[in-house]
């Protein structure tokens, strides 16, 4: 098994916030200047500006012009409590990092970041690490499937609580945190049938959805139900055991094997004499696979299919370009997990399922 290794700039960011809880840096005080700090940590200045950069979008520290950059936040438990947070840190689970740390701070919380890069043995190797660890709790976006199973079950039972955010541990009832899937997936549904679309398809099913995949099939259905149109079998695409694949493999290696899928499927729609006019994606990284590889197959987007997305990284850019889309709250889905975590950890009521709600995006 491969030893992971922690990015510089993140190694800086947790010690910093490790020394905040520890009482070496206190509210209001001067941080080193990144010079020293480059000297303390033996890194790039352009590293050091990184991890300030960091801290300072998520409110933890604040940098005045010729001063230098102080502490920020307020104290609220008289102990800091310390909740690992592991997410595959693409694009959009930045601002999950900066919204589960926005609560975190308020509230006298270390929270050292741990990248799965959405690999089962990254998972595996940080699930380890922290097990060798004392701490209050965990917030995690977990890899699918059951091959990390016995070490979440080992927090379980240590009496540690578990956040999920997007997707559930499967076999495990830990309370999940996600957006309101199934109603905006149903809310482009009824847009497209709207605009006078009657033959609508979905990109894609597999035999392993996650949660929050199930609800977004969920409410496409209820969808095409609800408006009384056909829910044709053949326009519901599929990339059977694609998860089960991809876990082990690099990102790179994921987008491969996925290009090759939706290939795959497209052919499939090449194939069908009576075609669905649109088709709604799972998500954005689904819709740009499928316009990239459907450019390549001379089928025309939107001429010959409208093609709609799901997470909307770039409302702007969904835009213009003419699609609809959902943007997702991944601020708001941070924010609540930790408030989550907040209320386990504190003995007050809480909701197992805490939906965020999205936005429409035409």
């Amino acid at each position: 098994m491969t030893k992971t290794k922690t990015p510089m700039y993140l190694y800086v960011y947790n010690d910093i916030i490790s020394k905040i809880k520890s009482g070496e840096y206190k509210v209001g005080d001067k941080l080193p200047t990144e010079m020293e700090l480059t000297k303390i940590y033996g890194v790039s200045r352009i590293t050091i500006s990184h991890a300030l950069k960091i801290l300072a979008e998520i409110n933890l520290v604040y940098r005045v012009k010729h001063s230098g950059t102080f502490i920020n936040g307020k104290i609220n438990h008289s102990e800091p409590l310390i909740v690992p947070v592991i997410l595959p840190f693409e694009e959009n689970f930045n601002e999950t990092a900066k919204g589960v740390q926005s609560a975190a701070i308020a509230n006298n919380v270390f929270t050292p970041f741990y990248n799965s890069r959405n690999n089962i043995n990254r998972e595996r190797n940080f699930l380890t690490e922290i097990l060798k660890s004392n701490f209050d709790g965990l917030i995690v976006y977990p890899c699918a499937f059951l091959n990390n199973i016995d070490l979440y079950a080992a927090i379980l039972s240590k009496g540690i609580p578990i956040v999920c955010i997007d997707r559930n541990i499967e076999g495990l009832d830990t309370p999940l945190v996600t957006s309101n899937n199934a109603e905006s997936m149903k809310q482009i549904a009824n847009k497209l049938v709207r605009l006078g679309h009657k033959k609508i398809g979905f990109f894609s099913i597999c035999e392993q959805m996650a949660t929050t995949e199930t609800a977004r099939f969920t409410g496409f259905c209820q969808g095409i139900i609800e408006n009384g149109i056909p829910l044709n079998k053949d326009y519901i695409f599929n990339t059977t055991d694609i998860h089960k694949k991809e876990i082990n493999l690099s990102n790179k290696q994921q987008q491969t094997l996925f290009i090759k899928y939706v290939k795959r499927e497209l052919e499939r729609y090449l194939s069908l004499e009576d075609k669905p006019s649109a088709i709604c994606c799972l998500n954005d990284t689904t819709l740009e696979t499928l316009c990239s590889v459907a450019k390549k197959m001379n089928i025309r987007i939107p001429e010959d299919l409208t093609v709609t997305g799901f997470d909307c990284f770039d409302a702007e850019k969904t835009k213009q370009r003419g699609f609809i889309s959902v943007k997702q709250d991944f601020f708001g889905i941070g924010n609540a997990a930790m408030k989550l975590m907040l209320n386990i950890l504190d003995g007050k009521p809480y909701r197992k399922n805490e939906l965020v709600e999205c936005m429409l995006v035409e």
